[in-house]
């Protein structure tokens, strides 16, 4: 299976443990990101902070588990416009990963991948509230849990809420502190669609390719 050039090269010896030092920390950050906004770097700028992560992955993904029905942009034209957004910026970086998997794209999968690519790289799942509220409805989610830490961040306001089916479960979680903007890519997308404004929701260069390449008009 052809991998993509992605990022950096490793290290490779015999593969780490969940609690084997290991020479990297890497954040991923999986999302459709049809398109990128500026929430998603801004939450990306914590989670690379907060945790001294060595990068943050933004993971573009080919297919949500959760959205097998839904219509995306092609896989191009969103992973361009999350390297432009991230031009410049320390310690983030996109990544066509998961474009190279089986679909639809399931957690487990991509990190079996991960950590058979990477074995000296430790890699901490980025996830919203609402997503941990329900984590014990992923795929294979104790494996997850026994080789990931995880890390969480609330909506504004919001409670923190973990299903009693992880409560047997020895994991590593932590809480990304950020006041989430609200942008959305649906409303980024209707806008576009109605001739609207998107200037402070997406980086400009963002706003450019999607206009230029008549994204979302119709």
């Amino acid at each position: 299976m052809a991998r993509p050039n992605i990022l950096r090269t490793t290290i490779t010896t015999q593969p780490t443990t969940y609690n084997r030092p290991t020479y990297r920390k890497i954040g991923l950050f999986g999302g459709t990101f049809d398109p990128i906004h500026l929430a998603h770097t801004a939450l990306a700028k914590a989670f690379f902070r907060q945790l001294a992560l060595d990068e943050v992955w933004f993971l573009v993904t080919p297919q949500n588990p959760w959205k097998t029905d839904s219509t995306l942009s092609p896989d191009g034209d969103r992973l361009q416009m999350a390297r432009l957004a991230l031009e410049g910026e320390e310690g983030l970086a996109a990544s066509d990963y998961e474009f190279h998997l089986e679909k639809p794209s399931f957690s487990y999968r991509t990190l079996r991948h991960l950590r058979e690519d990477f074995p000296d790289t430790e890699f901490t799942l980025l996830i919203g509230g609402d997503n941990w509220a329900a984590f014990d409805k992923w795929a294979e989610y104790r494996e997850i849990l026994l080789h990931h830490p995880v890390a969480v961040y609330p909506r504004n306001g919001s409670s923190l809420t973990t299903s009693k089916a992880l409560d047997d479960i020895d994991f590593r979680l932590t809480i990304v502190r950020q006041p989430l903007l609200d942008i959305s890519s649906t409303d980024i997308r209707r806008r576009v669609r109605e001739g609207m404004d998107i200037k402070g929701l997406v980086a400009p260069a963002v706003a450019d390719y999607i206009h230029r390449n008549g994204l979302y008009s119709v």
